[in-house]
Order: structure tokens, then C-alpha cells, then sequence
């Protein structure tokens, strides 16, 4: 099977969108696991979808049905959220990333391109899509920011744990969702989960 990978515009939404709820946001572990439930919020959503206007968000086709296959979302951002914050659980979710990327300070360049979302239709895993939508990432950001010094990600599972190491990436920190803990004392990530995050210098 053959595909086509290429950067989506604003026209794409929907088709983002879809793919998002299709088969990111229904296996994102601080999604799933979040104390208030697996459901996706409108505000996280949006936040992914604000990317496009950046044109930073590369999509991935199959050739023979056209069908969106796979995405990588990224962006030069010191924080995870371009959007207003309206619900408890994206809240929640850019803290923990925050608080995640404050154990690496000192290790990361400031200058950093962030990849926030890779995900591929469990129907093409298995044909290094994810792998070549990260080499698109590192593309477009040296032909467009060659003042960009490294790439970051957070890797939320083994699989993507182990392809980020194979294509250069090393750890910078990491995160469990027992360390993370509410003010109240409960915790706020349920399970035995753990984020890693990843560098590379370009």
C-alpha cells in the first residue's frame, strides 16, 4: 500500500478532527485516564485543531481509498495550549505536561519545535507511518525555523517510546500518573501509567 504524506491547511478540519477522535483521543492515555472520565473536552479538541493555522500539522493518505490514515501535530510553543482553558481536565492535562517539561529544564535548548500529537489508524500500523510523519516534523521545521535548535515529544506508551529512541530521540524526564497528585490528595491520572519526554538536537 502506497501513501501520500502532506500538510493539512484550515480546509482540512473536519477531516483532522475526525481522525483525532477517530483514533488518537480514544487511545491518549492522559486522555482515558483522566479522573473526569475518557471523554475528549471541546477546549482540547480545539487546541489540537488551532494548529492548523500554523501549518504545522502533517497529514498522511492512503493513495488507493484517500482516507486520512495517520497525523503528527506540532509547533513552536513553550506551552501546550494556544486556546482558553474552559474545563477541569485540559487544565489538568497541560499541568501535568508542564510539570513534566519543568523536570527537564537545563537539558532542552529554549529553542525547541514540540510535536504534540502522532497517531496512526490502527488498521496501517505496522508500515513505519509514524516514523515518517516524525521525519516530516523534522523537516518542515529545518526548512522553515533553521534557528530551531531540538524537537520534543512525549511518548505515552512503549510503542512510541521505542520509535522515538530508533529515529535519535533521548530522554530528557519522565512522569508518572501516581506522582501526580491533586491538591486534595486524590490522584488525578488513574492507573499505572507514565509520560516520557523525548529530545532531539537537529
Amino acid at each position: 500500500m502506497s501513501y501520500e504524506y502532506f500538510i493539512a491547511t484550515v480546509s482540512d478540519r473536519e477531516l483532522v478532527r475526525a481522525a483525532l477522535a477517530t483514533y488518537f483521543y480514544p487511545e491518549e492515555p492522559l486522555t482515558i485516564a483522566h479522573r473526569d472520565g475518557p471523554d475528549v473536552t471541546v477546549d482540547d479538541m480545539e487546541n489540537a485543531l488551532s494548529f492548523l493555522n500554523h501549518g504545522t500539522t502533517v497529514l498522511v493518505r492512503a493513495t488507493s481509498s484517500r482516507e486520512i490514515v495517520g497525523l503528527a501535530i506540532g509547533g513552536l510553543a513553550a506551552s501546550s495550549a494556544t486556546v482558553p482553558i474552559t474545563t477541569r481536565k485540559f487544565a489538568e492535562i497541560v499541568a501535568f505536561l508542564e510539570c513534566l517539561a519543568g523536570r527537564s529544564l537545563g537539558k532542552e535548548s529554549s529553542t525547541s519545535y514540540h510535536v504534540h500529537m502522532l497517531a496512526v489508524h490502527p488498521a496501517h500500523r505496522g508500515h513505519s507511518i509514524a516514523r515518517q510523519l516524525m521525519e516530516k516534523q523534522f523537516e518542515l521545521v529545518r526548512a522553515r525555523w533553521p534557528s530551531v535548535q531540538t524537537v520534543s515529544v512525549e511518548a505515552t506508551n512503549a510503542t512510541s517510546l521505542r520509535l522515538m529512541k530508533r529515529i535519535g530521540m533521548r530522554e530528557t524526564a519522565r512522569l508518572s500518573f501516581s506522582e501526580y497528585i491533586a491538591d486534595d490528595g486524590e490522584q488525578i491520572f488513574l492507573g499505572a501509567g507514565e509520560v516520557i519526554r523525548l529530545e532531539m538536537k537537529l
